[in-house]
């Protein structure tokens, strides 16, 4: 829900999408026109949209499980009203994608009862919003839900890898469609006690958390009702936060031939969640921390495809060596990650 005059200062941030644009009068190509692409929702006419190449999809609802973005009284009336919505936008046969963003019904306690599978399975994409950084309420949500790592922090990067797999959990096979997930960039506009605004370094860490745990798209919440930023927090705020954004885009925008690659499986420990990929002759491993794992010296053992004797850890300037098929590294914080290159 991005204002449309904030497209070229967005731009500069490395964000390529707005997932649904304010409508106050800007024409849609006062957007795209900045080389940015549009997923307008309904408050935007055929007309007001065009053949514009930019306007790539229809963004559907927002947390329809939870019966704010649908009309319904219960879960199936609102997957009735979910449905109505889509076959809306597939009768205008424009070829637009369709996407919607989910909350709290992938946690599989009370929201949503018996619809989530058909929710996640009705639109192209699908995003979801769980702040487990800022909202001791959503915290608390979060540790109800039956799938919870008992004993975990739901205030850790961990988390957002989590509500990822919980997302793909209803699909079949996971991961049938693209699953994409919010981070919020300041204050969420929340009202709980207790409520913080997230730093730049669990943006990050939240960032590659639920990258490693296969999300395809990264969503910024920049809304913020928090005393460090102004409303938009992605454009009103202070040069150090919004570099550190900068430089988090640009990264993942570095690797994004690699990222949009097939994902191999391996177990390289138990004390990291991992991600391994294949890309022009180089094997590359994303890790960080999980929800049930800890901090500190990590050691990976490597795939015995895998013959280079030099581990490369990507953006930090540094190397490792490989001894007897495997290497350490240390991860700090909870919200540590690093991504490593090696030579197949």
């Amino acid at each position: 829900m991005g204002k449309p005059e904030h497209a070229a200062a967005l731009k500069a941030l490395g964000i390529n999408t707005y997932m649904g644009a304010e409508h106050d009068g800007s024409s849609l190509s006062s957007i795209t026109k900045q080389g940015i692409f549009v997923l307008p929702q309904d408050e935007w006419t055929q007309s007001e949209v065009g053949d514009d190449p930019q306007a790539v999809g229809w963004f559907i609802s927002d947390e329809c499980d939870m019966g704010i973005g649908c009309t319904g009284s219960n879960p199936a009336e609102n997957l009735a009203d979910q449905i109505s919505k889509v076959e809306r936008v597939h009768a205008f046969g424009d070829g637009r994608f369709t996407m919607a963003n989910y909350a709290n019904g992938v946690l599989d306690t009370y929201w949503a009862r018996g619809s989530m599978v058909q929710l996640m399975k009705i639109v192209d994409v699908a995003s979801v919003d769980k702040y487990a950084y800022t909202s001791p309420f959503v915290d608390d949500q979060m540790t109800h839900s039956p799938h919870w790592p008992a004993e975990s922090s739901p205030a850790s990067a961990g988390s957002y890898g989590w509500v990822v797999d919980r997302m793909r959990a209803y699909q079949d096979p996971a991961g049938q469609h693209p699953n994409w997930i919010f981070v919020e960039a300041a204050m969420p506009l929340l009202t709980d006690s207790g409520s913080r605004t997230i730093t730049p370094d669990q943006i990050e860490g939240a960032v590659w958390s639920a990258i490693i745990h296969e999300a395809r798209g990264l969503a910024y919440f920049q809304h913020n009702n928090g005393s460090i930023c102004g409303f938009y927090s992605l454009v009103e705020c202070d040069r150090a936060r919004l570099d550190r954004v900068a430089e988090i885009n640009a990264e993942i925008q570095s690797l994004a031939p690699v990222l949009n690659t097939q994902s191999y499986q391996f177990s390289f420990n138990k004390s990291t969640d991992t991600m391994l990929k294949v890309y022009d002759g180089s094997a590359y491993i994303f890790a960080g921390i999980g929800l049930h794992q800890v901090p500190g010296l990590k050691t990976f053992v490597i795939p015995p495809e895998i013959t280079g004797s030099t581990v490369e850890v990507i953006g930090e300037n540094r190397t490792l060596r490989v001894t007897d098929h495997s290497f350490s590294d240390t991860f700090e914080n909870e919200f540590s990650h690093h991504t490593y290159r090696l030579t197949l």
